[in-house]
């Protein structure tokens, strides 16, 4: 008669919430694992944001109040990062050419750029980088009659089935449409930013990146006039 194997159980009882916590793919919905990031480059920016950084795998809105209001250059450390790791970032129907010398000089490598000029295909291009899977980053610049619900959301589903940060500039004025953004920033002259939406709600006051490069023009006119 052939041997027997005995089969010793445990008796030692084993919680759910053990054997929940050995699984890194699930979100019970008390704790979210913190989502992997980029720095944004800019120390003051990243205390404040949930990630610490620039989500990847998520739509950030960026809302400027002027067209070329320092919208791209909040993002060039990003950026360069990208292209640093030998992935190619894409710029979706920019509004103005962007300067070569500026990204150069940001650390850019201008191999890795791509511009798409599409500008009533803006958001589609963007989608299409983004399943490709083969982009670090991409930026978007809609048009006005681009902008809605369903767009947007599109755009972050493509966004989630990778890695790359996706960013979203939309016009000055436009109001930002009811989306899943991961962060929503306004973008003021100066390099004076506001958190308007993030995983902790809004920010708690306005974020100055560069306090230096601004000279408030009364302060300027009242030290001319001293010296005259």
């Amino acid at each position: 008669m052939p041997p027997t194997s005995t089969v010793y159980a445990s008796t030692r009882p084993i919680s759910l919430d053990h054997l929940l916590a050995d699984r890194d793919d699930l979100w019970r919905g008390r704790r979210r694992r913190p989502a992997p990031a980029r720095s944004t480059g800019h120390a003051a920016l990243d205390a404040q944001l949930p990630t610490g950084g620039w989500a990847r795998g998520k739509l950030t809105e960026l809302v400027p109040d002027r067209a070329g209001g320092g919208e791209l250059d909040l993002l060039l450390p990003c950026l360069a990062e990208c292209t640093r790791e030998g992935r190619s970032v894409v710029f979706a129907s920019p509004p103005l050419v962007p300067c070569p010398q500026r990204l150069h000089r940001a650390g850019v490598d201008l191999a890795r750029v791509l511009v798409v000029r599409a500008p009533d295909h803006a958001l589609w291009a963007a989608e299409q980088c983004l399943k490709s899977g083969l982009c670090g980053a991409v930026v978007a610049w809609p048009q006005r009659a681009q902008v809605n619900e369903r767009a947007m959301r599109r755009l972050q589903l493509a966004a989630e089935n990778g890695e790359a940060p996706l960013f979203v500039c939309y016009p000055p004025g436009c109001p930002a449409p009811p989306s899943l953004a991961a962060l929503r920033l306004a973008v003021h002259a100066g390099g004076e930013l506001e958190v308007l939406r993030s995983a902790q709600g809004p920010g708690a006051g306005p974020i100055r990146l560069a306090p230096d490069n601004v000279v408030p023009l009364a302060a300027r006119r009242r030290a001319l006039e001293a010296r005259a």
